[in-house]
C-alpha cells in the first residue's frame, strides 16, 4: 500500500458554510483554505483529473499544499494552461510558508514518486477509470421550437 489516499475527503463543514465563513483576502494570490476533516488534512490525498480529455495528472493535497504531478509535460490547474507550462511536471502552491521535518520531507518525495508511477503505469482509455467513458461529451441538441409549433 503506498502513501497516497485516493479516497475523497470528508469535509469539515458544509460547502455553503465553507464558502461564507473563509476568504482569503490580503494572502498570495491562488490561495487555498481547506474544508478537509483533520483526519484527512493530515494524509496526502490524491485525485485523478484530466484523464478524460487525454491529459491525466495527479493533484495530490495535504493541509494547505497542493502539488500536481503530470508526465506528460505540462498541466492545466486553476488560470496555468497546458501550452505555458509544457517544460514542467511539478506544481506546487500553499497557503503560506512550509515547514517540514525530514520524514515528512520524504514522505512528499514518496507521494510524488507514486503518482509519477500511477501516472506512467495507468491505463486511462476506453473507461479504465471508475468505469466511465473518456473523451468530450457531446453537446446537447437544442430544440427549436418554432418548427416543432409549440406555443
Amino acid at each position: 500500500m503506498g502513501i497516497l489516499d485516493w479516497n475523497k475527503p470528508k469535509k469539515a463543514i458544509s460547502s455553503k458554510e465553507w464558502k461564507e465563513s473563509f476568504v482569503f483576502d490580503g494572502g498570495p494570490a491562488g490561495g487555498y483554505v481547506s474544508n478537509m476533516s483533520n483526519d484527512d488534512r493530515r494524509k496526502w490525498k490524491a485525485k485523478l483529473v484530466g484523464h478524460r480529455v487525454g491529459h491525466p495528472q495527479v493533484e495530490i493535497r495535504r493541509n494547505s499544499t497542493v502539488i500536481i504531478v503530470s508526465v506528460k509535460g505540462g498541466y492545466k490547474y486553476k488560470y496555468y494552461k497546458r501550452d505555458e507550462t509544457a517544460r514542467y511536471n511539478m506544481h506546487m502552491a500553499t497557503a503560506g510558508a512550509i515547514q517540514m521535518s525530514f520524514q515528512d520531507y520524504e514522505d512528499m518525495k514518496e507521494a510524488v514518486e507514486e503518482a509519477k508511477m500511477f501516472l506512467t503505469l495507468g491505463d486511462f482509455s476506453k473507461g479504465a477509470v471508475d468505469g466511465k467513458k473518456t473523451g468530450k461529451k457531446k453537446p446537447k441538441e437544442k430544440k427549436n421550437f418554432r418548427k416543432l409549433n409549440i406555443r
